[in-house]
């Protein structure tokens, strides 16, 4: 598996599988890659990752970490509710997968993006993620 996609599967695991936060978004959560498909059932999560390097010699990867909420409700509480569920389980976020044996996420920025469509509520999240290259290790230790 590609590490872009077993961070995203990791992390997608941690949230849909989260009954606290089923509970805020009706039942079931609803995360997208990149994009939600036309006509989503609102509230929604659309994430992706912006992978670079912290420098040449280092295996230690640095990512952006996106991550969209969108609700429809007459006020911003849903979206609130949600934004703090996921700043609980993701903020200091410390985990592995098959292809790292460590990644870490911590909150960068977050607030709300302008909606001109009335009741749309769109909050924006972002974190840093940094992992371990771990098949660079070596070929680190030797520089």
């Amino acid at each position: 598996m590609d590490i872009q996609e077993s961070l995203l599967t990791s992390i997608y695991n941690t949230l849909t599988g989260d009954a606290t936060l089923q509970g805020l978004m009706g039942g079931t959560v609803r995360l997208y890659p990149v994009f939600a498909p036309p006509d989503a059932e609102f509230p929604y999560l659309v994430h992706r990752l912006d992978i670079g390097r912290i420098a040449d010699w280092c295996p230690r990867m640095r990512c952006t970490y996106l991550l969209d909420i969108w609700s429809y409700s007459p006020s911003a509480e849903e979206a609130l509710d949600i934004r703090q569920r996921l700043m609980t389980l993701l903020d200091g976020l410390d985990s592995s997968t098959a292809e790292t044996t460590e990644f870490y996420v911590w909150r960068q920025t977050d607030g709300f993006v302008p909606e001109i469509a009335e009741n749309i509520w769109h909050y924006a999240c972002q974190f840093n993620l940094k992992w371990l290259k771990d098949d660079e290790i070596g070929v680190a230790m030797k520089r």
